[in-house]
């Protein structure tokens, strides 16, 4: 949803953004995120054409295929309370 709000994001603040949300509470935790956040997740984002990301200048934007899932996010982003408990 960050790059949906504005775009281009810095990753630094998305990842600062996700643990300010509540997701991770302590170093060990929030080390973890950020491994997941560069190695895993936005890699797969970059790659499916979801995002754009500049690993030199830690920017990512919204990538070519971003308007196919743009509307899923917003459903879910809108509806975040209605979700299951854990659900990402």
């Amino acid at each position: 949803m960050a790059v949906a709000e504005q775009n281009p994001q810095d990753e630094d603040d998305i990842a600062s953004e996700l643990s300010a949300d509540g997701h991770e509470e302590d170093g060990d935790a929030l080390d973890t995120l950020h491994l997941q956040l560069y190695h895993a997740h936005l890699p797969k984002l970059a790659d499916a054409g979801f995002v754009d990301w500049d690993r030199d200048t830690g920017t990512i934007t919204r990538g070519p295929q971003f308007e196919e899932i743009e509307p899923l996010l917003r459903l879910m982003h809108d509806h975040q309370d209605e979700l299951p408990t854990g659900w990402p």
